[in-house]
């Protein structure tokens, strides 16, 4: 009895013990979880805040070096810019896809429902990769379906990142062929949708077994195809967890060497069952614009300001305009163009409408109702996606002067821009090509003594000219508005400076410069940007110090060239009189030989000799009706309208 008691007290002993060592075990692993818990929080914590923070610097190297880009004029320096710019934009889109990542690993990725129109998607999308798909000579191919309807509620930020991602894939690992974008929908219900988007490509395509690991992190195919541009092996796979957030998924079809088609499914809710019209037509119709591109007028000394909260599209917009040679600023947000309004006037403000936090119609409303705005009144042009009729009645009734459907059409920009801005700063060139590279002819080297009188004064009149296409008249022209608006900006930088407004002072600085480059102002221009490298970096004092160095400058610059132009302005009258009192006669038969030959220089488009024939030919004696033809015909000149002073000399022979 007594050995069964031992035996009974051995086993409970023993049972207590493994109880024991089993709750050791569970607090070891309880530990041993949390810990891991922690850990991976604080790497998600971690990886999230690094790449938030990296993205500012990142942000400002990319601005740097972009000013670096438009401003030198040395092509090694701008060749290192772009390698900057390629690396630098590698580098931000890595950080980004951290970014996501991380957020996606610690459940903290939500959906942010919003309305968006198709079009303006589908627009932002095509010229987010149109630089590289052009560079690579890829075809596109758009499949659209005309009757979705145009306008819909969902979260646009992140399907845009899928379609882009999907988009931009396809053409970096293609090298030839073409990208296909396919989008169509299917009613779910009343007021829902189920859109289908594809993205085929003839690309390198993938093989079956390395399917599965397109979609894990941090993983990439065979390194034999790889692309120099490959980033971390995240793009896919943020992708397929966006899309089942969504309620979607992402299939996947290739064919390793042939391509690959991408397509998922995903529920929208209907705002406007208004179908969204035949978006492939007018994305057609805007490339055809841009092609044997000639600018119809140019504009030194015009100021536009152009509204858009995507980089992409402000970067197009500044290039369809580059050779009107406007003084072009951009904003990426209504509030941003508000503060630049405070503190410059723009003869034209160009304005997206679906922007964030503050749409293009409230920014409309706030510009007008901003108290002590120089631009208040300027006409502003509504920059849309949206072509669905009554689209005009509605931003004419909000107080748009007009309005423009992405994608942007370079020709009816170019008439709208004519059609808004300032007579006296818009210098029609009837579609005549001016050339960046002036090549100086002998009569433009050759320089009088009116052309020295411009360098003394410290014009650099080669320069000048070549940003004119080598137009003598033009230049002229350029030089009155120069001198006019001296004064102006001079009145404005002391402005500035008095308050101490170095964000101020840095625009108008900026302009200065660029208006004195225009024209051959070297110095000037230069001066000015030392002034704006300090008042950007917010150096008030070195700004005060140096200021007075520029004003004087300007000063000297404006008292000259008022003289200048007196004098020139006298000549020119002079001449006029001389030429109208000359006068004397000649034959039926010559009259007629002098028209043909007036009329060959016109189909040459040959301004300056034409315009000295005419000057000839004003000195006859000839019948008011001929004399008036002369007169329509000089304007004609005048206006670089060459092929419609032909017509009035033929309609004459």
């Amino acid at each position: 009895m007594g050995q069964e008691t031992k035996k009974t007290t051995k086993k409970g002993t023993e049972l207590s013990q493994a109880k024991e060592a089993l709750q050791q075990k569970n607090v070891e692993l309880e530990a041993a979880k949390s810990a891991v818990e922690k850990a991976e929080y604080a790497r998600d914590i971690f990886l999230a805040n690094m790449s938030h923070e990296l993205r500012t610097p990142i942000n400002t190297i990319l601005g740097l070096n972009e000013l670096i880009l438009r401003e030198s004029q040395e092509e090694a320096v701008k060749e290192y810019a772009r390698d900057i710019r390629q690396a630098g934009n590698i580098l931000l889109a890595l950080v980004s896809d951290i970014l996501d990542f991380s957020k996606l690993e610690a459940d903290k990725m939500e959906l942010t429902e919003g309305i968006y129109d198709v079009s303006s998607l589908l627009n932002d999308l095509i010229n987010s990769i149109s630089v590289q798909q052009r560079r690579k000579k890829l075809d596109l191919s758009l499949d659209i379906a005309q009757d979705i309807p145009y306008k819909l509620l969902g979260d646009e930020i992140h399907i845009r990142q899928i379609i882009g991602n999907l988009l931009s894939n396809a053409v970096r690992y293609t090298e030839k062929g073409k990208i296909t974008l396919h989008v169509s929908w299917e009613n779910v219900s009343e007021d829902t949708i189920e859109i289908c988007v594809i993205v085929k490509d003839t690309g390198i395509g993938i093989k079956e077994e390395d399917i599965p690991k397109l979609f894990m992190a941090f993983q990439r195919m065979d390194s034999t195809v790889r692309s120099k541009n490959d980033r971390t092996g995240l793009g896919l796979a943020i992708t397929q967890r966006l899309i089942e957030m969504m309620g979607g998924k992402l299939e996947v079809q290739s064919v390793y060497g042939k391509g690959s088609a991408f397509s998922f499914k995903i529920v929208q809710k209907v705002v406007d069952r208004e179908p969204l019209g035949d978006f492939e037509k007018q994305y057609r119709e805007s490339l055809r614009s841009m092609e044997d591109y000639h600018e119809k007028f140019i504009a030194p000394m015009g100021r536009i300001l152009i509204v858009d909260d995507n980089a992409m599209n402000l970067a197009v917009a500044q290039g369809l305009l580059k050779a009107t040679r406007l003084q072009i600023d951009v904003a990426s947000s209504g509030e941003e163009c508000l503060e630049l309004i405070k503190r410059k006037t723009y003869h034209l403000i160009c304005m997206d409408h679906m922007m964030p936090v503050m749409d293009g119609v409230q920014t409309l409303h706030a510009i007008r109702e901003l108290e002590g705005n120089p631009s208040r009144d300027v006409p502003v042009i509504a920059l849309t996606a949206n072509a669905v009729a009554g689209a005009r009645e509605l931003y004419l009734r909000e107080g748009f002067q007009d309005y423009l459907t992405k994608p942007i059409d370079a020709d009816k920009l170019e008439d709208m821009l004519i059609a808004y801005l300032p007579s006296n700063v818009v210098y029609l060139t009837n579609n005549r090509k001016i050339s960046d590279e002036y090549e100086q002819t002998e009569e433009a080297s050759e320089l009088g003594i009116r052309e020295s009188q411009l360098y003394l004064m410290g014009f650099n009149l080669r320069n000048g000219l070549r940003y004119m296409g080598g137009d003598k008249a033009l230049y002229g022209k350029v030089l009155h508005d120069f001198h006019s608006i001296l004064q102006e900006k001079e009145a404005a930088l002391k402005d500035f400076l008095n308050k101490g407004d170095m964000p101020g002072y840095t625009i108008i600085v900026h302009s200065l410069k660029g208006n004195a480059r225009n024209v051959g102002a070297d110095d000037l221009a230069d001066e000015a940007f030392e002034l704006e490298k300090m008042a950007k970096a917010g150096q008030l004092e070195d700004v005060t110090v140096r200021s007075p160095i520029l004003f004087s400058m300007m000063n000297t610059m404006r008292d000259s060239l008022k003289v200048y132009l007196e004098s020139e302005d006298s000549e020119e009258k002079k001449t006029e009189k001389t030429e109208s009192t000359a006068t004397r006669k000649i034959s039926e038969e010559e009259w007629v030989n002098a028209l043909r030959e007036l009329a060959d220089r016109l189909d040459d488009f040959d301004g300056d000799s034409a315009a000295a024939k005419l000057r000839e030919l004003k000195r006859y004696e000839r019948p008011e009706t001929d004399k008036k033809m002369l007169r329509l015909c000089e304007k004609a000149v005048k206006d670089y309208a060459y092929d419609i002073a032909l017509e009035i000399v033929n309609a004459v022979l």
